[in-house]
């Protein structure tokens, strides 16, 4: 520092040179809201600003300078080796007048379980404030954390905490109400009536009208115009046609023929005879390759025969069976098609006959 006459940061900011960084930063921000009425909260006071006030310009360096570890050390050093003059009485007394008043300033106050929390942010003397608590407090109204640096008080003595700390605010005292510009109004909003759509109710009239046009129409416009036959010439033509005798045939009635069938054995020792061409089709009997077969039908496609064996019908796969001529003359039966009667019967009912 090369000017001797002029004060060093500690005197600027107001702290004594043992301060912590705690009372640094709430002598700092006491410093710039008695300049300039304004509160700076903890971003600010990290962000720091850039103002051109030149007090302001020294209380940003004095701050910045402290805060810093390493150039507050070197700061230290400085003032060990200058040997500047103290100041006298009458200079300390100006100073205390420029930089700081005679009351304390509390960092932080709140409210928490019935209890108040409150914190020293600045003092001109911090021991005198710790007496003044304990001469105006109870000790059974208060408690102090040396860890936290924290007084616990009773509300009930916040008429004291007033009158030690300038910024303390009483819970009974009310600010007073920021004073709001004119209102002006807007249009009202009238919200739009929802349109709900309704069955139309006007069917029966229709019907009835439709009615009455399809009567009227019908009585104006006849649709038979030609002349009724009457009732004799009716009866007469009725008579004539009842008058001439059935026809007799005599032409002898077709006896239906079996469908030819051909001899058949079975692939297999024993096979099942089934009642659809189907694999899963219920089985009507289960035949060995020693009995005679009868095939007499099969599929369009060749893949399943009609079968008979004895008095029963029914259905074989086509590679289960070998058939003596030739296959494709056989009768065409569709899947759902009954099956006739076996050959055996047939003959039996004709001799009968």
């Amino acid at each position: 520092m090369a000017d001797k006459t002029s004060e060093n940061f500690y005197q600027i900011l107001g702290v004594n040179r043992n301060a912590t960084q705690e009372v640094l930063d709430a002598a700092y921000r006491r410093q710039v809201r008695l300049h300039t009425g304004e509160h700076l909260n903890d971003v600010a006071l990290v962000a720091g600003t850039e103002p051109t006030d030149p007090i302001l310009v020294r209380l940003n360096e004095a701050y910045r300078q402290l805060s810093n570890p390493l150039k507050r050390w070197s700061h230290d050093e400085d003032l060990q080796e200058e040997q500047h003059h103290p100041l006298t009485d009458e200079d300390l007394e100006q100073a205390r007048k420029r930089i700081g008043p005679p009351d304390a300033w509390l960092s932080y106050q709140r409210l928490e379980n019935g209890s108040l929390y409150i914190r020293v942010g600045w003092a001109a003397d911090f021991t005198a404030i710790h007496n003044a608590l304990c001469n105006a407090i109870p000790e059974s109204g208060r408690a102090y954390s040396p860890r936290l640096n924290e007084w616990r008080i009773d509300p009930a003595y916040d008429a004291a905490l007033a009158e030690i700390f300038s910024n303390f605010k009483r819970a009974d005292v009310r600010n007073a109400p920021p004073q709001i510009g004119p209102i002006y109004k807007g249009p009202a909003f009238r919200p739009s009536k929802q349109h709900i759509h309704r069955a139309w109710r006007g069917w029966p009239l229709l019907v009835i009208c439709g009615l009455i046009t399809a009567t009227v129409a019908a009585l104006l416009f006849p649709a038979n115009r030609v002349v009724p036959v009457t009732a004799q010439a009716t009866a007469t033509a009725l008579a004539l046609v009842s008058s001439y005798p059935p026809l007799e045939s005599n032409f002898p009635t077709a006896t239906p023929r079996p469908p030819k069938a051909l001899p058949g054995r079975l692939l297999h020792p024993s096979v099942n005879l089934r009642e659809r061409p189907e694999v899963d089709a219920p089985v009507q009997r289960l035949l060995n390759n020693q009995q005679g077969l009868r095939v007499f039908g099969r599929l369009e496609d060749s893949s399943w025969y009609a079968v008979s064996a004895g008095d029963v019908t029914g259905w074989m796969a086509a590679w289960t069976v070998a058939v003596d001529g030739e296959p494709d003359t056989l009768t065409v039966f569709a899947k759902d098609q009954a099956l006739p009667k076996p050959a055996a019967e047939n003959d039996d009912q004709g001799r009968a006959e």
